[in-house]
């Protein structure tokens, strides 16, 4: 049995009246469409069991994940929504569990079909979908094979077809004719699939960016304002969030949309990564802190230490970027490498002591906000990365509304 992390001072606070807001914030965007919530990678580092039941709580209709792990794993905590098993299926024993456990398998191509219709019975089919690549060119179907493999779908009694989807490459760029494009191409094969006979099926391809900005994307074809002629006008059912269900922008990153950040979106952050100062030192002009001595104090300064590396979600390149975690009231940088266990953070000659909290991101003690996004920034990276890597060591604590006040030092009677 695994023992809870709970000796190092350090924690993740899973806001779960943050997570019900954005999914009512999904729910609104998505105008009416069953919003099926993305909950792979242990719901972005969230927690799934928990992530899920309160999603399903708001209105949710179905879950993704990746692997049949992950669904196994929702399946053995009582979660009955139906799952879709985004990674599909790679051999006869993945095939085998994820009919064991209801899942939904995502076939890509003949291997999955082959491996589908296995297990598949006439007197009750293995429901299935079939996932289209519109220009992603990392998984999917090809768009010039996607006709035979639903052909054969149609032929096959032993499986029933619930949906056809396509991923977004770009539904985070300010050029939104690539979007249109990949919509219009999947908009082709759903058509040809209907005009030869198949049932209309389930169409989703908005992802967190796809969703936010369904009136720039959804029923314009590609190259619908250049005077070429647009595709088939492609109505989806469902879409697909992830990313902004945990509060975090998918405008972030370099080319993307602007104006659009959480707070703007109206989402409310999830996740608070925070920790206690574990030690303090007066380090004078001239003095190295971490390893390789990278960095110098330019000044005499106080350097506190706090129980958090790059096992625990704190990139080394956070350092170097100009990174910054919310201790004694005030945004401080951190200093030195970041090593495995350990981060130092200059505090200069603010009053700090030994116990006292620190955020990294998320909800401050005062009342305020840390973004992941400006973290992420930080490093180089995006709001995903740094959720999803927020260690296994590091517990998950949940609750309903901001962090509970723990700026209390360790007691001095130990």
């Amino acid at each position: 049995m695994r023992e809870a992390a709970e000796e190092r001072p350090a924690w993740a606070w899973i806001d779960l009246a943050a997570l019900r807001h954005n999914a009512r914030r999904a729910l609104a965007f998505a105008g009416g469409r069953a919003v099926i919530a993305v909950v792979k990678a242990d719901a972005y580092g969230h927690g799934a069991e928990p992530v899920a039941r309160t999603l399903l709580q708001e209105g949710i209709t179905r879950l993704v994940v990746v692997s049949v792990a992950e669904g196994a794993g929702l399946r053995r905590a009582g979660i009955v929504a139906p799952i879709l098993l985004l990674g599909g299926l790679d051999d006869v024993a993945a095939a085998e569990r994820a009919v064991k456990w209801g899942l939904t398998p995502v076939l890509h191509g003949e291997r999955g079909f082959e491996l589908a219709r296995r297990f598949g019975r006439s007197e009750s089919p293995l429901t299935v979908e079939v996932e289209v690549d519109t220009g992603m060119r990392r998984m999917g179907v090809a768009r010039e094979a996607a006709a035979g493999l639903l052909a054969k779908l149609r032929a096959t009694p032993q499986l029933s077809l619930s949906g056809i989807f396509s991923h977004l490459a770009c539904a985070d760029a300010i050029d939104p004719e690539p979007s249109r494009a990949q919509w219009a191409a999947l908009g082709r094969v759903v058509e040809e699939h209907v005009a030869r006979g198949g049932h209309r099926p389930g169409v989703h391809m908005a992802n967190s960016a796809g969703l936010m900005r369904l009136p720039e994307l959804e029923g314009k074809g590609a190259g619908e304002e250049s005077g070429r002629a647009p595709g088939p006008l492609l109505v989806t059912q469902a879409v697909r969030p992830g990313l902004m269900l945990f509060g975090v922008s998918p405008f972030m990153g370099p080319g993307s949309v602007l104006g659009r950040d959480a707070r703007a979106l109206e989402l409310e952050p999830v996740m608070t990564l925070a920790a206690r100062v574990v030690a303090i030192r007066r380090v004078a002009k001239g003095d190295a802190v971490g390893y390789g001595a990278t960095w110098r104090a330019s000044r005499a300064t106080t350097v506190a230490t706090l129980p958090l590396g790059y096992a625990d979600g704190i990139p080394r390149a956070a350092a170097t970027g100009g990174g910054r975690v919310h201790l004694a009231g005030a945004l401080r940088p951190i200093v030195g490498r970041v090593s495995m266990d350990y981060v130092g953070v200059d505090v200069g000659d603010a009053p700090v002591e030994v116990g006292e909290l620190a955020t990294v991101f998320g909800r401050t003690p005062e009342g305020g906000l840390v973004p992941v996004e400006d973290f992420a920034a930080a490093a180089g990276t995006l709001g995903y990365e740094i959720l999803v890597g927020v260690g296994a060591r590091v517990p998950r604590r949940y609750g309903e509304g901001a962090p509970p006040e723990e700026r209390r030092p360790f007691d001095r009677a130990v």
